[in-house]
């Protein structure tokens, strides 16, 4: 069986982009250019890149904007379970917790 090269197209190295960056921005439709000014502000403030559209016949389609924020403010998952002897430090240190964080003086 032949190796796939890293031209073919079934060997994707960078295969997720993220929303809101310049290789895929945000898909942004609007009714005024007041709102488009808006939400090019929000758009700075936050460093996304985005695509927006003034059309008055469309219905407003924010979807995109919604899901950057709900990942912004989503942050980092808690955990309440306190590490094991052998499992590594949660203080980052590379340590296992027993040798860090966990010693017993």
């Amino acid at each position: 069986m032949k190796k796939p090269t890293h031209s073919s197209p079934g060997f994707e190295t960078n295969a997720s982009v993220r929303l809101g960056t310049d290789k895929a921005p945000a898909q942004i439709s609007v009714q005024s250019e007041a709102r488009k000014e808006e939400l090019i502000a929000i758009f700075a403030d936050h460093g996304w890149a985005s695509k927006i559209e003034v059309n008055p016949d469309q219905e407003e389609n924010i979807r995109d904007l919604e899901i950057l924020q709900e990942r912004e403010n989503a942050g980092q998952a808690q955990t309440t379970k306190e590490a094991g002897r052998n499992d590594p430090c949660p203080c980052g240190s590379g340590k296992k917790y027993k040798k860090c964080c966990g010693r017993v003086e």
